[in-house]
């Protein structure tokens, strides 16, 4: 079950011998740096578990699938059993516009995925990508990151808080511990990932 945003609160105060009394370091201080830890972890690469699927349905003469919400990188995008080719914007400006067909390519622009050719009928489309973590705000949030992992908050956490008190020891101590996390982390992205061909439902996640 994944961990809370109050469990990993409480984690860090442990660490770092913070009581709760500590007006320097309240529960808002020590959320913000909960956050800004999973934004640095989220940072180090991308994360297996951090990938999400989604089905996106191009109309006929609409090129356009708006990129979701959470989205912060595009792995694959599938139309039955054929990946498109990602290209640069400036390389599908040049393809016309005038020519319809099964999708073959895509490139992100601004806020959307753009597709060439111009679709000539409905398709669906598969779209793999990398979600990002989000901020934790309720005591009840939880983090996206396998429960054996969470000890990589907790460290960073604790750095910069130790940083915010000018504890320069401290933090490098914490620092080398969060260090060992990420290269634990990486070790397990490893194994877990590999090719991957796309058989989906909607709405489901990977």
């Amino acid at each position: 079950m994944a961990e809370s945003l109050m469990q990993i609160r409480r984690k860090v105060r442990t660490r770092t011998g913070t009581p709760g009394s500590d007006q320097f370091n309240d529960d808002g201080v020590i959320d913000d740096a909960v956050n800004m830890a999973i934004q640095s972890i989220e940072s180090e690469q991308r994360w297996p578990w951090l990938q999400a699927i989604t089905p996106h349905t191009v109309t006929a003469g609409d090129p356009t699938i708006v990129l979701p919400a959470d989205w912060r990188a595009t792995r694959f995008l599938f139309l039955d059993d054929d990946e498109l080719v990602g290209i640069s914007p400036s390389d599908l400006y040049m393809r016309p516009t005038n020519q319809h067909g099964r999708p073959e390519v895509y490139a992100i622009i601004g806020s959307e995925i753009h597709v060439r050719p111009v679709p000539a009928s409905e398709f669906v489309l598969n779209h793999l990508y990398y979600r990002t973590a989000g901020t934790l705000t309720d005591d009840a949030d939880t983090v996206v990151l396998p429960d054996q992992f969470v000890g990589a908050i907790v460290a960073k956490a604790a750095e910069l808080l130790s940083i915010r008190e000018d504890d320069r020891a401290a933090a490098a101590s914490h620092l080398a511990e969060y260090a060992q996390w990420v290269v634990r982390m990486r070790r397990e992205a490893r194994r877990i990932s590999g090719p991957l061909r796309v058989r989906v439902r909607e709405g489901s996640w990977i």
